[in-house]
């Protein structure tokens, strides 16, 4: 070989191996990093007042449905899109908390509502502590009369348990006892040992303690709820507790299902040819220790024994609405399917609330008066 020829070789493949590495990068950026801190508030208010208010135009702010306007000095709730033009959007608008004027900026997002569920319904609540096997985590408790507990877990976003805040009242108004709680990496709650989220690897332990305080509390039975990388992890402890016997039913929000076909999307957005993708998703697995065949809820379905409610947006940009498909097909007859047409990732409650709330309290009043 001439020395051009190697000199071209060592090069191809110093490419390679850097692009494997970022590649990998990637997947922990994309999968399990842990989010920290809030976005960007960018979103101009061009007019606010009489149950109006009008913002620049972007993708999210166009969209129908029910979203949380964040802002420096307030927080409220945009609604039916009345007016749009090139440059801006008007929308029916409520202030729930603090004060809007023109010029700020402000952020819009799928939690729609501030605080905690004394704040932002009314609703007493206990902040508790339970105590897992990285020490001890906090959640929120609403008292119920029923003996079946749902239990909610969110996703990977900042908002953390403010995601439950959109479909509380339901579950509180037909008097579900409701708990909602933290997992290694939220704040308040212990660090996981890598700095890392494990997409429900384990996690899963954290549902478990929580289940158990539950349980030491009267619980008799349970609906998990899990949110994005919530539902994972609710998967995780679905197939690895000791003893799961007392849930009833388990509910999938915008899951993950399979985080390999993530991976692989990441990867053909990025150009990453195939022996480089398999090659970066083994140094994901070295580095970070996602273990891809244990993620893989689709072929595991065979391991569940409870009903499941899947809900998936048809505009999902995470996850592909065919990966919610096929986990559904292998789930067969456990499985409750809602397709909801133009939601994207964790947003479904915001564009149909409606068949949201119902969609999850009909599936919670079947399992929990099932023999």
């Amino acid at each position: 070989m001439g020395r051009g020829a190697l000199a071209v070789g060592v090069v191809t493949l110093l490419a390679a191996i850097v692009a494997t590495w970022l590649y990998s990068g990637v997947l922990r950026s994309e999968l399990v990093a842990i989010v920290a801190g809030e976005a960007p508030r960018d979103i101009e208010i061009a007019t606010v007042g009489s149950g109006r208010i009008e913002v620049a135009r972007t993708p999210l702010t166009e969209t129908e449905g029910i979203w949380g306007v964040n802002g420096p000095n307030g927080y409220g709730q945009a609604s039916v899109v009345i007016a749009a033009t090139e440059q801006t959007v008007e929308r029916a608008f409520r202030t729930l908390d603090g004060s809007f004027e023109v010029g700020e900026l402000v952020r819009f997002d799928s939690i729609a509502y501030p605080g905690d569920p004394l704040e932002a319904h009314g609703i007493a609540f206990d902040e508790v502590r339970f105590t897992g096997d990285l020490g001890v985590y906090p959640a929120w408790v609403i008292d119920g009369d029923r003996d079946l507990w749902v239990l909610i877990v969110h996703g990977s976003g900042p908002g953390e348990r403010a995601e439950a805040l959109r479909f509380i009242p339901g579950l509180v108004a037909q008097r579900y006892p409701v708990m909602v709680i933290t997992v290694r990496g939220d704040v308040a709650a212990p660090a996981p040992r890598d700095g890392l989220r494990a997409l429900g690897a384990t996690e899963w332990r954290d549902v478990a303690a929580a289940v158990e305080f539950a349980l030491a509390q009267d619980a008799d039975e349970f609906v998990l709820v899990g949110l994005d990388t919530g539902a994972s992890t609710v998967a995780m402890y679905l197939q690895e507790a000791d003893d799961a016997s007392a849930v009833r039913g388990a509910v999938f929000d915008s899951a993950l299902h399979d985080p390999e076909r993530i991976a692989d999307r990441l990867a053909a957005e990025r150009r990453v040819i195939g022996p480089l993708r398999a090659v970066g998703k083994l140094l994901a697995r070295l580095r970070f220790d996602i273990d891809w065949d244990e993620l893989d809820q689709i072929e595991h379905a065979a391991r569940y024994s409870v009903p499941i409610l899947v809900m998936h947006g048809t505009d999902d940009e995470v996850v592909p609405l065919e990966i919610a498909d096929d986990f559904v097909d292998r789930l067969g007859d456990l499985a409750t399917y809602e397709v909801f047409e133009g939601g994207t990732h964790s947003q479904l409650w915001n564009v149909d609330p409606a068949r949201y709330e119902g969609a999850l309290l009909g599936f919670i009043d079947r399992v929990g008066t099932e023999e």
